[in-house]
């Protein structure tokens, strides 16, 4: 895929600045960047009109702007998500003897944010922190999916494709909006391998108060454990363990609202 040149010049004067090197001149960023001083220029002056970058005080040097405050508590509110959803996913795996993922939306795709895995012998050990997966099939991707706005369900259809992993995966857009929605309103996602044999899996989402998606918690593992007898009790369990994650969510944030020591930030994707 080719680079949009512009942009990745505008990303490249971002990421100039370090706690040690606040500000910055046009002329020192055509410096350290090789650009001529007109072209530095209008890409600050783009950044600047998005509070990417601000003017310091009418002093000609720049800093970073609000938006790359924002954007930056985003991200590092990810990372507390998973400290504050790890202690529940450490409970959730001993009751439930599984492997248990808390997973969240990175642009079209899902990402694994944190995960537990089972202390038995035979268990689920793939989908590390940090591997990214298709939003259209498995429960912890699903939950994601469904949770998002109907509109954006054609967007990430068109771009990610819905490729099938095994018999079992849903590859007809139509009834997979069908299946998305029935999702939403049981409030829990189920799947019988569908990204891989032998697995099957549960998922609830983690809401913020505007009932908002924050992220997924699932409970995944082998098919002889997980019996369809066993789906029932395991969606109860994955439905009151992602309750209990919002409300310490929702505890934290309003810790942070009225000026508390917790970094944890509302977010509607990662």
């Amino acid at each position: 895929m080719a680079i949009n040149q512009s942009l990745a010049h505008g990303l490249n004067i971002l990421l100039l600045y370090e706690a040690s090197t606040p500000l910055f001149t046009v002329s020192e960023i055509s410096k350290q960047l090789g650009y001529s001083q007109s072209k530095t220029y209008r890409l600050v002056r783009t950044l600047t009109q998005y509070d990417l970058l601000r003017e310091e005080n009418g002093t000609a040097q720049y800093t970073l702007g609000l938006n790359t405050l924002r954007l930056g508590l985003l991200a590092k509110g990810q990372f507390n998500l998973s400290s504050l959803a790890k202690p529940f996913m450490k409970e959730l795996s001993l009751r439930t003897k599984e492997t248990v993922l808390l997973t969240a939306v990175n642009g079209t795709r899902g990402v694994v944010l944190e995960r537990v895995e089972s202390e038995e012998p035979v268990r689920f050990s793939i989908f590390q922190p940090g591997v990214t997966l298709p939003l259209h099939c498995g429960a912890s991707s699903k939950i994601l999916m469904a949770h998002l706005p109907e509109e954006e369900w054609d967007h990430i259809i068109s771009k990610e494709g819905l490729k099938r992993y095994t018999p079992h995966t849903l590859t007809e857009a139509e009834s997979l909006k069908a299946h998305l929605r029935q999702i939403r309103k049981r409030g829990v996602a189920f799947s019988d391998q569908e990204v891989d044999r032998d697995v099957r899996a549960v998922a609830a989402p983690i809401l913020d108060p505007n009932g908002e998606l924050i992220a997924g918690v699932s409970i995944a593992g082998p098919l002889y454990r997980i019996s369809r007898r066993r789906v029932g009790e395991l969606s109860k369990l994955v439905m009151e363990y992602a309750q209990k994650i919002s409300s310490q969510f929702r505890n934290e944030s309003n810790i942070a609202a009225r000026g508390g020591s917790t970094n944890i930030q509302r977010k509607r994707r990662v």
